[in-house]
């Protein structure tokens, strides 16, 4: 409904500037028949003629009208030149006005267009679940042998209505709640974003684990190749020390001898 007044209003609104338009044409276009100069000559009356033999003051009286005369049709030509241009001008931006009130017609059209869609979408979704009542109904009725009454019937249609009420009530909810939906929207790739940051941070710790660890797996090699020298010194040491006593007791001997 709010597009069709719409349209309506549009409509409306280009009607009442052609209209304009046209009455502004009829108005100012015989300003544009601008005669010509040996019309207007004509038209003009012209002074009486005088004699040769007149005074210098005829002659300057004359002298002075024909300069008035021609100063006259010279503002005349101005002012019916300058009403041209503003009737060229006016038609000009009656044009433009009638283009913009087109293209918001044109708008108003489209956005009318994809909502009839939406409705005829919709009320065959309505008509569907309507036939599948009526056929659950006949199916209770069947089942029950009783035909149905009237006050049934206008149960069953009161309940329709009810239903149809809460489908649109529910159409409104979900308009009410498109700005939520693009705020979870935004929630969830903020979220995913995050987690894109965190996989990034982990990487880069497991990296830094397997450089510890091969630095640990390093540090046992060494240990193992030291504790190994340790235990080589300390054989060499005890054999070392096994032939000092040795010696010692050879030496024991020869002195006691």
């Amino acid at each position: 409904k709010h597009f069709s007044d719409q349209f309506k209003e549009f409509k409306e609104s280009a009607r009442l500037v052609r209209d304009k338009s046209q009455e502004k044409f009829e108005l100012l276009s015989p300003g544009l028949n601008i005669s010509s100069p040996q019309v207007l000559c004509e038209d003009r009356q012209s002074p009486p003629l005088l004699g040769v033999n007149g005074s210098s003051e005829d002659k300057l009286f004359r002298s002075k009208s024909a300069d008035m005369e021609k100063s006259t049709e010279k503002e005349q030509m101005r002012k019916m030149l300058s009403e041209g241009s503003i009737c060229e001008r006016n038609p000009e931006a009656e044009l433009f006005s009638l283009r913009d009130s087109n293209a918001k017609l044109v708008a108003a059209l489209h956005e009318a267009n994809s909502s009839i869609d939406q409705w005829k979408k919709q009320l065959a979704e309505y008509q569907e679940e309507t036939v599948r009542l009526r056929e659950q109904v006949a199916e209770l009725e069947a089942q029950s042998g009783v035909s149905a009454s009237s006050e049934e019937l206008t149960q069953t249609v009161a309940e329709m209505e009810a239903l149809i009420r809460a489908k649109d009530e529910e159409i409104s909810i979900l308009r009410g709640k498109k700005p939520d939906i693009i705020q979870l929207e935004r929630e969830r790739e903020e979220a995913c974003q995050r987690m894109q940051d965190l996989e990034v941070k982990n990487s880069e710790l497991e990296k830094r684990v397997r450089l510890a660890e091969g630095v640990l797996a390093s540090s046992q090699d060494a240990r193992s190749r030291a504790e190994s020298a340790m235990h080589k010194v300390i054989e060499t040491l005890d054999v070392k020390i096994y032939d000092l006593s040795d010696l010692r007791q050879n030496l024991a001997k020869l002195l006691d001898k």
